[in-house]
């Protein structure tokens, strides 16, 4: 049995794609000859604990059409598409395979023999019943999911022993033992004053509370200092600054798996989040009229709901 597997590369797709193939591995190992692999990105994925290249028989990296040529034209019993992009679904059109799977997509129809309806979340992201109910659709087969992290690989070693080390050396952070927050927080020029305001005096509360460390995962070097002068407890010993940049999440897992809680309002990292079970706060806003008008008392009491919800998660942690 010849399968190909279609996806992206974000975070939460390589997680669906680990969880996929170990599943596929683990239960059809000596039926499959081959699993393939088409990464819809330009950007060549090095091997981290959701995702090993050895895996696969060929894994290629499309990110426009002109690249199309590069696709290997041999005929697979399996095309598996985990991803919604419209280039995904040309290739997957293209692409001889006996049967082709999909969830539910826009035009999917036209090109895949089985649609696979999705879990209803807040905004369709996949999860791993969604790969359980693919699963079951198409094999007629009931499937315990397991992701499979790859934390005995060398490189995977090496690179989560560096993070260890920088948070050591830099900010003398033992991470495995530490009590810390990690707070990641990008604030737009959109009443920024407030939002830093009530940002400091939520750092305020967490300090004089729970009497753990925080740390700050941005690159806004004078947004860091605003805070800090701010506070009246925070200080560099309580408060640490790291540049590292969540957008490389999976490159800093070690920074999120041993943090009490994750704090932010970047929406696009929750999804990831929610995957490896760990625990987080979405501070999203909410669009009122007194924002606007009112500013002062709108922040005022958002941060009072704020660290409200935090303080009650903590303490049920």
């Amino acid at each position: 049995m010849e399968l190909l597997l279609i996806s992206k590369v974000n975070e939460s797709q390589l997680f669906i794609l680990n969880s996929l193939t170990n599943t596929l591995v683990s239960h059809f190992k000596e039926k499959i000859s081959s699993i393939s692999l088409i990464l819809i990105s330009n950007k060549k994925v090095e091997d981290n604990f959701l995702f090993l290249e050895k895996n696969y028989l060929e894994v290629k990296y499309i990110k426009n059409l002109n690249q199309l040529k590069q696709i290997n034209k041999d005929k697979y019993d399996y095309l598996i598409s985990i991803e919604n992009s419209l280039l995904g679904l040309i290739i997957s059109a293209i692409v001889k395979s006996n049967i082709k799977i999909s969830f539910k997509r826009v035009f999917g129809s036209f090109v895949f023999n089985k649609i696979i309806p999705l879990k209803k979340t807040r905004h369709n992201f996949l999860n791993l019943m969604d790969v359980s109910n693919l699963l079951k659709h198409v094999f007629s087969n009931s499937m315990e999911i397991i992701p499979k992290y790859h934390h005995e690989n060398p490189i995977v070693i090496k690179n989560h022993e560096m993070i260890h080390w920088i948070f050591s050396t830099n900010h003398s952070i033992d991470l495995v033992n530490a009590d810390y927050v990690l707070l990641d927080i990008e604030f737009g020029n959109f009443q920024k004053s407030n939002h830093i305001k009530m940002i400091s005096n939520l750092c305020d509360h967490l300090i004089n509370n729970f009497k753990l460390k925080i740390i700050f995962i941005s690159s806004q070097v004078e947004e860091f200092e605003i805070i800090i002068n701010l506070s009246k407890k925070l200080t560099n010993e309580n408060f640490i600054h790291s540049k590292q940049n969540l957008k490389d999440t999976i490159n800093y897992f070690p920074l999120l798996k041993h943090s009490i809680l994750i704090i932010t309002n970047k929406f696009k990292i929750t999804h990831f989040l929610e995957l490896i079970n760990k625990a987080y706060y979405l501070i999203k806003g909410e669009w009122k009229l007194s924002r606007l008008f009112y500013p002062v008392i709108y922040f005022k009491n958002y941060s009072k709901k704020t660290i409200g919800e935090i303080n009650y998660m903590i303490k049920n942690l």
